[in-house]
């Protein structure tokens, strides 16, 4: 497994960049309903832009 590592990059896998996705969103999601901050704070907490915090918060209110 050492000598792939050599020529793929596990950053620029797409399964991995999916999963990472996956995770930032739960980590917004969970943010969003336990916490009563701005967008803004969330955001800067979670180390995501405000847009990627209002799309989790639009699919969160559409899940509802």
């Amino acid at each position: 497994m050492d000598s792939i590592a050599k020529f793929v990059s596990i950053e620029k896998d797409a399964a991995y960049l999916i999963g990472f996705d996956k995770g930032e969103e739960k980590v917004v999601a969970s943010l969003l309903k336990k916490l009563d901050y701005s967008l803004e704070k969330i955001g800067d907490i979670a180390g995501v832009p405000v847009e990627f915090v209002k799309g989790v918060q639009q699919k969160f209110s559409a899940d509802k």
